[in-house]
């Protein structure tokens, strides 16, 4: 009798450890209830210092206020390839929740047309959108041209004799500009360099007649902005095409993906800490100081935006043979 109550406690006592080793393995795969126990990696797919990485760490600082058990992000950047060495790694990496990155339109929404990547536009899971950034149109503060209106009746005039310099073919200063002359019938000449710098340089040495540019780069001694390419945001002062009759404009948009099939309650997590931060007065200060404003858009919508963009930029790469 001892004999047969021995075995039995022991086999009650294997079910009990299985039941709970299964339990923990389910945790592990799912159960957002305890998320995050660890730092979030945030992999920012462009150089330090540029102002996407400074509005990221100002962001991933703040975010950590709003996370459950006031977790870190921590950013990594892994530049190269016009954003697409980053996301290739965010693509191929755990989809724990504990590995986020932050995007363009650049490398979702135009790279998939050009290159042969590890991911298509829609190979990720959409968190958010959270800020915009303007593209401006700058000039030498000596150009002939006082607004957007006067420079729109020259290049029509004197077809294929105005020059600008953009970051790089497919960027979105470049598609901007390519979008508009499509719209307004214009011919314009873009010059590609390595990056906003050395186009910022070429306008100042007259290699070029114009550039593409965000605020903070924006000298008023030496630049002059006729347009911004883009929406009204809080410290430009600078009209925006709808402003001047012009029915198109791109919104320079940022915002956070995860890894395909990424556990959907997690990812609301992340959602809900990064939406609280944009929110937050102390952090929008900060991004105004670098001309930057928060603007939300959910999974779905951001989503949506994605699309609308790689649509867009898929007609005018195919009319640029690019």
């Amino acid at each position: 009798m001892k004999k047969n109550l021995t075995i039995l406690l022991m086999l009650f006592s294997l079910f009990i450890v299985g039941c709970s080793s299964d339990d923990k393995s389910t945790d592990a795969k799912g159960d957002a209830s305890d998320f995050p126990e660890k730092p979030i990696e945030m992999i920012i797919p462009y150089d330090p210092g540029g102002a996407t990485d400074r509005t990221a760490r100002i962001l991933a600082e703040s975010v950590s206020d709003f996370l459950p058990n006031n977790e870190s992000i921590v950013v990594e950047n892994k530049e190269g390839g016009g954003s697409t060495v980053g996301l290739t790694s965010l693509y191929n990496s755990e989809n724990d929740g504990y590995t986020i990155g932050l995007t363009m339109q650049t490398g979702v929404a135009v790279k998939p047309h050009t290159e042969d990547l590890d991911y298509e536009w829609d190979g990720f899971e959409e968190i958010m959108t959270l800020v915009q950034s303007p593209q401006l149109l700058v000039v030498s503060a000596d150009a002939p041209w006082d607004d957007f209106n006067e420079w729109l009746d020259y290049v029509k005039d004197n077809p294929g004799e105005f020059k600008y310099g953009h970051s790089g073919i497919g960027s979105i200063g470049h598609l901007a500009m390519e979008e508009l002359a499509k719209k307004e019938g214009l011919d314009i000449v873009g010059v590609p360099y390595e990056g906003g710098g050395s186009s910022r340089q070429a306008l100042l040495s007259g290699e070029t007649d114009g550039d593409i540019g965000s605020q903070a780069d924006i000298d008023p001694k030496q630049n002059k902005v006729l347009v911004n390419l883009g929406k009204e945001i809080p410290g430009v002062d600078a009209p925006t095409l709808e402003d001047s009759g012009v029915d198109v404009g791109v919104v320079p948009w940022i915002g956070i993906i995860a890894p395909p099939e990424t556990d959907e309650e997690r990812i609301q997590i992340i959602h809900d800490a990064f939406k609280q931060a944009i929110e937050d007065q102390e952090t929008i200060d900060k991004l105004e100081e670098l001309y930057i404003a928060p603007y939300y858009n959910g999974p779905e919508d951001f989503k949506d935006i994605i699309q609308k963009r790689y649509d867009i930029s898929g007609e005018i790469i195919e009319d640029l043979d690019m």
